[in-house]
């Protein structure tokens, strides 16, 4: 049998740990990467244990004789995937919390604040600085994952801008604060999980940190790269995410999105990098002092973590779907 998660070329945390978490959980399974949709390769039997609904459009055949659906991330990938209510638990990292190398630290154990960016907002970003402006410790997403779990493990605050972040935060028990460095942000993907938890989604906007990244942010909705929402909702979230997946499957809009990206963002980027160094110097430190200013007001937050009660009734419900997965190992 092998795992299927998705594997980012450059490294990211959150998708990484699927590397060897599964393998502590079931020994001698192999692992291959990505998440549900159309591009999974052709196999006699799948296994979905706590994976969310891809970007795209369900495999061939899905739901068929040869799928076996223990469990998916949250209330929203079941909906989108034609799934009953008991067919979520929550987002698999939850069980770090089970592993001894893991156990969760008292509070008194566990000093300063950690911020933790998406990955896309490494290239584009100067949150580094920001970080160091702001009094934060910066950690990136591409390091390894377990110095990034051990990382929030030992923190009293994890910033979240990258969503793994808040979920092994919350496996760790350390409390977490949803923040926003783009419109990338997936609103869906935040909400689908947060709910598995019962706590409230709702993410402070830093802003951007860097010219570059101001330009990228105001582009991202004119090639589908936009997923954060105005209105949180499960019902606004599963509409947007129809209404993408509608038009994203249309022939043409590959060629629409390159045109659009290259006239709306390449374009622009190249013209304003030939601005004198001067001018874009003053224009970065404007947009990195007003992303630090705002990291310090979340940074004295108390932050969010759910209810032992609501998290360790999710673990056991992933410990029994893992049995028996474990049975056609």
């Amino acid at each position: 049998m092998q795992i299927y998660y998705y594997k980012d070329s450059v490294g990211n945390f959150g998708d990484d740990l699927n590397g060897w978490l599964w393998d502590r959980l079931l020994p001698n399974f192999s692992v291959i990467g990505t998440i549900i949709n159309e591009v999974m390769p052709k196999a006699d039997k799948w296994f979905v244990l706590t994976s969310g609904v891809g970007y795209g459009h369900l495999p061939e055949g899905f739901g068929n004789d040869n799928w076996k659906i223990l469990s998916v991330r949250g209330p929203l990938s079941a909906k989108v995937l034609g799934l009953g209510s008991d067919k979520y638990i929550t987002d698999g990292a939850a069980l770090l919390n089970t592993l001894a190398e893991f156990k969760p630290l008292p509070e008194n154990e566990r000093s300063g604040v950690i911020f933790i960016p998406h990955h896309h907002a490494i290239s584009v970003g100067n949150w580094e600085e920001v970080c160091r402006l702001a009094g934060v410790e910066y950690v990136s997403p591409q390091w390894n994952a377990v110095d990034v779990i051990n990382k929030i493990r030992n923190a009293k605050l994890v910033i979240a801008d990258a969503m793994h972040a808040a979920i092994i935060a919350d496996a760790m028990r350390v409390p977490w604060v949803p923040v926003i460095t783009s419109p990338q942000i997936n609103t869906f993907k935040w909400l689908d999980w947060a709910l598995t938890i019962n706590t409230p989604y709702s993410p402070i906007d830093l802003g951007p940190s860097h010219f570059h990244e101001s330009l990228r942010s105001n582009t991202l909705k004119y090639y589908g790269e936009k997923y954060k929402l105005s209105d949180i909702s499960p019902e606004s979230a599963i509409k947007d995410f129809y209404f993408k997946r509608k038009y994203k499957s249309s022939k043409l809009w590959p060629t629409y999105s390159r045109i659009a990206r290259r006239l709306t963002y390449n374009l622009p980027y190249k013209i304003l990098s030939s601005l004198k160094d001067s001018e874009i110097k003053n224009k970065n430190l404007v947009y990195t002092e007003s992303a630090a200013e705002r990291l310090i007001k979340v940074k004295n937050s108390s932050g969010f973590l759910s209810d032992d009660v609501v998290f360790f009734n999710n673990v056991d419900g992933l410990l029994s779907k893992l049995d028996i997965l474990k049975q056609h190992k």
